[in-house]
């Protein structure tokens, strides 16, 4: 999932969120908390993943065969 688009999912999350405390189904402490589990979810995975790979760059080969 592309970095962007999970941002958007975290910020509908936090809004969601905001929603159900401002309507008083949910306490500050676990809106926050919500919050912070939807960064976890939402934001973070890419990160981890870039890391994987170590900074090193891979090439792929392209090389054209004779068709026959």
């Amino acid at each position: 999932m592309a970095t962007p688009l999970r941002l958007v999912l975290w910020m509908v999350w936090c809004s969601a969120m905001g929603w159900l405390w401002w309507e008083h189904w949910m306490s500050t402490g676990l809106a926050l908390t919500a919050a912070v589990l939807g960064l976890a979810l939402f934001a973070w995975p890419a990160s981890s993943a870039r890391r994987r790979h170590g900074g090193e760059l891979r090439y792929v080969e392209m090389t054209k065969h004779p068709i026959g």
